[in-house]
C-alpha cells in the first residue's frame, strides 16, 4: 500500500500539470479573435493579423518562459519520491505565480512599453523560481523525500539550473525600471546561451 507522503507527491502532481495547461490555455485565450458576423476582406484579415503581432509576440514570450519553467519543474519532480507538507506549501508558492500569469500577461498585453508592468511580471517569473529553488533546498535537507540524494558537484549543477531563470528575470527588473523598458524583452534572451554552457557542462 502506498504511504501518505507518497499519495501527497503524485496529487501535488496532478495539480501542478493542471495549472499549468490552464495557465497556457488563458494565456491563449486573450489573443483577440475576429467578429464572425463581419465579413472580412484580404484587406480587414491582413489589419487584423498585423493588429495582433504584439499580442502574439507577448503570447510567445511567456508560453517559452513558463515552458522553461515546466521542464524544470519536471525535472524537480523527478528527483521527489515523497512529499511532506514544507514540499507541498513551496509547491503551491510556485504555482501561486504560475496562475498569476494570465492577469500579468493581459496587463502585458494591453500596456507593453509601461515598466511597471514589465517589473510586476518579472517578479511574477522570479517568484516562481523562487519557491522552485526553496523545494530543491529543502529536498536537500530532507533527503529521505528524495528518490537518490545529489553528489556534490550534481548538487551545484541543479542550483544554477534552477537559478538561472529567477536570475535573469531579476536581471531583466533592473533593465526595466533602470535603463530602458524597450530592452526588457531582449534580457530574457540571456536564458539561452545560459542554458546552452549548462548543458556543455553536464556533458
Amino acid at each position: 500500500m502506498m504511504d501518505p507522503e507518497s499519495r501527497a507527491l503524485i496529487r501535488i502532481e496532478r495539480l501542478t500539470d493542471s495549472v499549468y495547461g490552464l495557465s497556457f490555455l488563458l494565456i491563449l485565450l486573450q489573443i483577440d479573435r475576429p467578429d464572425p458576423s463581419v465579413v472580412l476582406n484580404t484587406q480587414a484579415i491582413n489589419r487584423y493579423l498585423t493588429d495582433q503581432l504584439p499580442s502574439l509576440r507577448t503570447y510567445i514570450t511567456t508560453f517559452v518562459l513558463v515552458g522553461f519553467y515546466w521542464q524544470s519543474q519536471l525535472s524537480m519532480a523527478s528527483r521527489f519520491k515523497r512529499s511532506d507538507a514544507t514540499h507541498r506549501w513551496l509547491q503551491l508558492g510556485s504555482l501561486m505565480g504560475v496562475a498569476l500569469l494570465p492577469f500579468v500577461n493581459d496587463l502585458l498585453d494591453l500596456m507593453p512599453s509601461q515598466a511597471t508592468i514589465q517589473v510586476a511580471y518579472s517578479l511574477v517569473l522570479v517568484q516562481i523560481g523562487f519557491f522552485d529553488l526553496l523545494t530543491l533546498l529543502h529536498g536537500w535537507r530532507r533527503p529521505e523525500l528524495l528518490v537518490e540524494p545529489p553528489q556534490l558537484q550534481r548538487r551545484w549543477h541543479q542550483l544554477l539550473e534552477t537559478a538561472l531563470e529567477p536570475g535573469v528575470c531579476l536581471l531583466s527588473i533592473g533593465v526595466a525600471a533602470l535603463l530602458t523598458p524597450a530592452w526588457w524583452e531582449w534580457s530574457f534572451l540571456l536564458l539561452l546561451p545560459g542554458y546552452a554552457l549548462l548543458r556543455w557542462a553536464d556533458r
